[in-house]
């Protein structure tokens, strides 16, 4: 949708793969195996709508605050939460949930050629997404592992 320059993320279009500037991103976990090598995987798709609302609530720069084993987390690239920090990342997921209710949230994504791209946030889609990564990050604190993320 496009109003006077200004061109809205269409929630009605297929989630994977999206046209940039929107992306997507994912999440998972990372541990040191037996052989000491680091494993990852991935468990979790963040849709477009979640990602660019982590970013425009300030969830991403809350995360790069923590111990980075690899990272930083926001540019698109992997990054990596130490195992000790797993924790922590779940309190930010959960304090960013309390931002999801009673507001409508529209984020500025980026300026190419003079055309503004936004984001209206799906709050509830967000919530959920909030929620999968709260339990994944709970799960890896319990478990000694990281959190393997692509933001």
């Amino acid at each position: 949708m496009t109003q006077s320059g200004i061109y809205y993320f269409d929630h009605d279009r297929p989630r994977s793969n999206p046209s940039p500037p929107y992306s997507a991103g994912e999440a998972g976990f990372i541990w040191l195996a037996h052989d000491e090598f680091v494993e990852a995987d991935w468990r979790l798709e963040i849709s477009p709508n979640s990602l660019h609302a982590l970013r425009g609530h300030g969830v991403v720069g809350l995360l790069n605050e923590l111990d980075l084993i690899l990272g930083p987390v926001g540019d698109g690239q992997e990054a990596a939460i130490s195992p000790g920090c797993s924790e922590k990342a779940m309190h930010i997921f959960y304090e960013a949930d309390r931002k999801t209710y009673g507001s409508v949230h529209d984020f500025h994504v980026a300026e190419i050629h003079g055309v503004e791209y936004r984001l209206l946030v799906d709050n509830r889609e967000y919530q959920r997404t909030l929620s999968r990564l709260q339990f994944l990050s709970a799960t890896a604190s319990r478990e000694g592992r990281g959190l393997h993320l692509r933001f």
